[in-house]
């Protein structure tokens, strides 16, 4: 119970290695009673069955603890944890590029950017992530670094061309599966007297069925449709959680 609760995989061997002694022991015991009451010796059968549940029992407990060291996926229930502590503010307008690293209890590494207004106070909003990563430490056992992304969110045509990156984002997810999602942040418009440039960042989830060039080349030739005078710059990431 407690290695579940502080997610340690050394108290849960722990737990494994006693469970095992007491396996052994009550099967012994049962043997011996058997032995008592019917004459027939059935040791070795005890002992063979004794055997598997130790080595299996072994195995499960060294990949609890090889895997964090290889390199796994978050719990799903802590990023969700995340996610909700840090957008319960109304100031957070999005998050991305979340980063977590496990190794151990107390050890966990949290890293993540929070989108912010561009027209807010610096001064307020660098307090306001100070708060947000004092409340993840607190709650959640873990060492969290965020970093604050200003976006501009009150200018028209910004936000014009940000709703039609989003569509051409979602027809790209109309046949996948939900954690096969393409998403996107970081938009930003740079305009100019001849033509804007449209930078933002795309994600990609792991195995995606489409390149990153056949992605990139769609994209250019929707916004291209939309406006001729907007040249897309994207960089392509890949997604660390889900």
């Amino acid at each position: 119970a407690i290695g579940k609760k502080i997610r340690s995989a050394t108290m849960a061997a722990t737990a494994t290695d006693s469970l095992s002694d007491a396996a052994a022991t009550t099967v012994v015991l049962l043997a011996m009673l058997f032995l008592a009451v019917t004459g027939i010796n059935i040791d070795g059968y005890c002992g063979i069955l004794v055997a598997v549940f130790i080595l299996a029992a072994g195995i499960g407990a060294a990949k609890e603890t090889v895997s964090p060291l290889l390199g796994q996926a978050p719990d799903p229930e802590f990023v969700k944890e995340i996610k909700e502590l840090v957008m319960q503010h109304e100031e957070v307008l999005g998050i991305h590029d979340m980063a977590v690293h496990d190794y151990g209890p107390g050890r966990v590494m949290v890293s993540l950017h929070a989108e912010v207004s561009g027209d807010g106070n610096i001064y307020e909003l660098h307090d306001l992530i100070d708060q947000i990563e004092f409340s993840l430490r607190k709650e959640l056992n873990c060492e969290p670094v965020i970093h604050m992304d200003p976006i501009v969110d009150d200018d028209e045509e910004t936000n014009a061309a940000k709703a039609r990156i989003t569509e051409i984002i979602e027809s790209l997810n109309k046949d996948s599966r939900k954690n096969e999602n393409v998403q996107f942040h970081d938009f930003r418009m740079v305009k100019g007297s001849t033509h804007s440039n449209l930078i933002f960042d795309v994600v990609l989830p792991h195995g995606y069925q489409m390149s990153e060039e056949q992605i990139i080349s769609y994209i250019k030739e929707k916004v291209s449709e939309y406006n001729k005078n907007y040249y897309c710059v994207i960089h392509i990431d890949r997604a660390y959680v889900k």
